[in-house]
């Protein structure tokens, strides 16, 4: 018996320094994206995760800077290996915390400069990401030695994990940690000049404003689509966006997935699996938001059905406990992207995104902005990035946390057509809508035919805008700020007579098809220059008008509405002298044309203009010559419609040439319609006839289309051989008219 007793005695003896000894092996460890100097959301959940022993006992201790332990929590590593541990997050201040975690009473881990405040994920794509060290501030930033705050703080989220080592491998599923090393840095840090230009700005004016350490989750990737951003889970759970992606072809079924294969830019779920799932166990204020160009060409909601899948799933998957997880989002700034429309239909759908939630989520407007960039950046990314950060800050300020009331760009609420008009009411305008000007500029209207012609607008109270124009009666639709470069347009809210956002571009009827006006610069004339944008180096400012045979200045004084007019004054070296838009730029020595100009007349019935003579004796109005790229004719004069001479009155005239009535080289034997024909404008000239003998001076301004509705065929020929007074003249418009003819059968 005695001996049984010894020989369980040492069994016992020996299982229980087996259990110390596992006890004592017990390994635990933190996921790569804590570190030092990390921010956690005041007020909020804060958690710890990793992996660890199976069983073993994770402890945690929160001291202040005087080493006083203010918080501690407990938890057990689960059969899978994995721990997480929280703890109530004190409130946001500027002091620093250190966090202590063991197993089993073994340290295992030391977090030094840890701070809490307000924690917002940057996501997007390549205008997000554009470093702070590539924007326009940044550089010179970096030039001088100047850094950020020691408030700021943000974690660098690798563009591309390789979470097994090869980082042209992306998970089929979410990944928990990210495969290659990851940091925490402060705003001191020189490593702060690879931070997003927008986020660095975002933040540091939050800090400025709120009095608080901030924090970015830097996470975002040039080239991106939003399907890129969402998870397999919340796109298989959500019809339309499921839809849209098996429609676009861009569903991939788990089974079907190709680690080597995928495409960042478009594939659904790669970059969420790869860069947002390992950031779970944080709890965010809100997420700012910067993309839209990859997805610029999918039909209108499409959009819309994504990003309202987005902000759901972030809601649920960070736990965000206060209604939708707010989203600050930003419009696409001005590009020529190949289609005259594609850029302000984006825009014009973000507005209509934020009226579907307007209680999480606020839109900043950027096309104010002066447009400013770099080569090797190229034009599709503005490196004027302080000021998009800093608008999303105020827009965040009054969204979150309740620092002012209007924090959305003002986008319209109502519209009422009467009257010949359509006023349009709109919200998020602060004490009320401002003009930046005498002039409200940007507006546009058409009838039931879809063409848009330059409107006039006027504030009727101090949330809606009256919008018209003589030639169209019972409109249809207007727009506002719907071209390519909107940086003349002018519509504010207001705070204390201060602007605040720029009304948000609109269309109040979107017709499938249409011919939208360009806000055209050289009409107005207004602007001695205007942007357009073409690519890298050729993309810029460039003259609204030409002059031959005389000097061109923009003066007030020959306003006849707007701020501006065109003052001529003839040299006096010629009976004639002209004027004409610029249409060109020199991109390598030949003629280019801007892609973000309208050159397609075709839908236009006349074009007058007023002209006023500032000398002693009269003008006349000579020609309209179009050059075009129509293989029939590369060039044509318009029927004037008018007195063409213009006294010396000191009044102002109306010139108005029918744009229906062509007359090919000149030759008013023969007329064409302009269907077909002017849908390729590559000149225009205006020739003045100078009657005085000192030199005629005018004023011209205010340049307008009509709209062509009336049904005709494509081309229609006369015959008019009176108007010839030679016979060769005579056999010339026979021939042309023949030429015509035969152009018409085959057309």
């Amino acid at each position: 018996m005695k001996k049984m007793l010894s020989i369980l005695m040492t069994v016992a003896f020996l299982l229980g320094s087996a259990a110390f000894a596992v006890a004592d092996e017990a390994q635990a460890k933190l996921y790569s994206y804590y570190g030092n100097n990390m921010l956690f959301k005041q007020l909020d959940e804060a958690v710890l995760a990793g992996t660890g022993t199976p069983g073993a006992n994770i402890a945690l201790t929160l001291k202040n800077a005087t080493g006083t332990s203010i918080q501690t929590a407990n938890a057990v590593v689960a059969p899978d290996g994995t721990f997480k541990v929280s703890f109530p997050a004190p409130a946001g201040g500027y002091d620093e915390y250190s966090i202590t975690l063991t197993v089993n009473n073994k340290q295992f881990a030391v977090l030094t400069g840890v701070v809490f405040g307000e924690l917002w994920l940057a996501g997007g794509q390549s205008n997000m990401q554009m470093p702070l060290g590539q924007s326009e501030t940044g550089i010179s930033m970096q030039q001088n030695g100047i850094v950020g705050s020691d408030a700021l703080r943000f974690l660098a989220v690798p563009a591309q994990g390789g979470y097994d080592g090869n980082i042209e491998h992306y998970p089929a599923k979410p990944i928990t940690d990210y495969g290659v090393a990851v940091n925490w840095y402060k705003g001191t840090d020189e490593n702060v000049y690879g931070l997003s230009a927008v986020g660095y700005f975002f933040a540091e004016e939050m800090i400025e404003k709120l009095d608080m350490p901030v924090g970015i989750l830097n996470a975002n990737l040039g080239g991106t689509s939003i399907l890129t951003w969402l998870s397999r889970e919340a796109i298989e759970n959500d019809v339309g966006v499921l839809n849209d992606c098996k429609a676009d072809g861009r569903y991939i079924a788990l089974a079907d997935w190709k680690e080597d294969k995928i495409n960042f830019s478009s594939d659904m779920t790669c970059n969420f699996n790869d860069k947002i799932a390992p950031l779970k166990n944080f709890r965010l204020s809100g997420m700012i938001w910067y993309q839209g160009e990859t997805d610029l060409f999918w039909e209108n909601g499409q959009y819309t059905r994504a990003f309202n899948l987005l902000q759901k799933s972030y809601t649920e998957y960070f736990n965000y406990k206060d209604g939708l997880l707010p989203i600050v989002y930003t419009q696409l700034a001005s590009y020529s992207y190949g289609d005259a429309n594609a850029l302000q239909s984006k825009n014009a759908e973000f507005a209509d995104m934020q009226s579907l939630q307007p209680d999480s989520r606020a839109m900043t407007s950027i096309y104010d902005i002066p447009l400013s960039y770099d080569v090797v950046t190229h034009a599709i990314h503005p490196i004027c990035k302080q000021e998009v950060g800093e608008k999303m800050a105020y827009a965040a300020l009054g969204l979150v946390y309740d620092r002012h009331d209007s924090y959305s760009a003002p986008y319209k609420s109502k519209i009422v057509y009467k009257d010949n008009s359509i006023y349009v009411t709109l919200n998020n305008i602060g004490d009320g809508l401002m003009v930046d000007g005498d002039t409200l500029y940007g507006f546009a209207i058409c009838g039931d035919d879809g063409i848009y012609v330059a409107a006039d607008a006027q504030l009727v109270s101090n949330d809606t805008v009256r919008i018209y124009c003589d030639g169209i009666e019972n409109p249809a639709s207007a727009t506002y700020a719907f071209a390519q470069y909107n940086g003349k347009a002018n519509l504010f809210a207001s705070r204390n007579g201060e602007k605040l956002l720029a009304v948000s571009p609109f269309i109040t009827n979107r017709f499938r098809t249409a011919h939208t006006w360009q806000n055209e610069a050289w009409t107005n004339c207004d602007y001695d220059s205007y942007w357009h944008c073409h690519s890298n180096e050729y993309s810029g400012f460039y003259n609204t008008w030409n002059v031959s045979n005389a000097t061109l200045r923009f003066a007030e004084s020959s306003a006849y509405s707007g701020e501006k007019g065109l003052l001529v004054c003839a040299d006096g070296n010629s009976d004639t002298f002209s004027i004409s838009p610029n249409f060109t730029y020199n991109e390598n020595g030949k003629t280019a044309y801007f892609q973000d100009a309208d050159l397609n007349w075709s839908n236009y019935g006349t074009l007058s203009f007023k002209v006023r003579v500032e000398s002693s004796e009269a003008v006349r109005f000579d020609e309209l010559r179009i050059e075009t790229g129509n293989s029939n004719c590369d060039w044509y004069t318009a029927k004037i419609m008018d007195d063409a001479t213009i006294p010396a009155d000191g009044e102002w005239h109306t010139v108005t040439l029918d744009l229906n009535t062509l007359y090919p080289q000149g030759n008013k034997a023969t007329s064409t319609y302009s269907h077909n024909v002017l849908n390729d404008v590559k000149n225009v000239t205006f020739t003045f006839a100078d009657l005085g003998a000192a030199g005629a001076d005018i004023s011209v301004d205010d340049f307008r289309f009509t709209a062509d509705s009336e049904e005709r065929e494509d081309v229609n020929v006369q015959l008019n051989l009176g108007n010839e007074s030679s016979l060769i003249a005579k056999i010339k418009a026979f021939f042309l008219m023949i030429f015509s003819r035969i152009m018409l059968l085959f057309s």
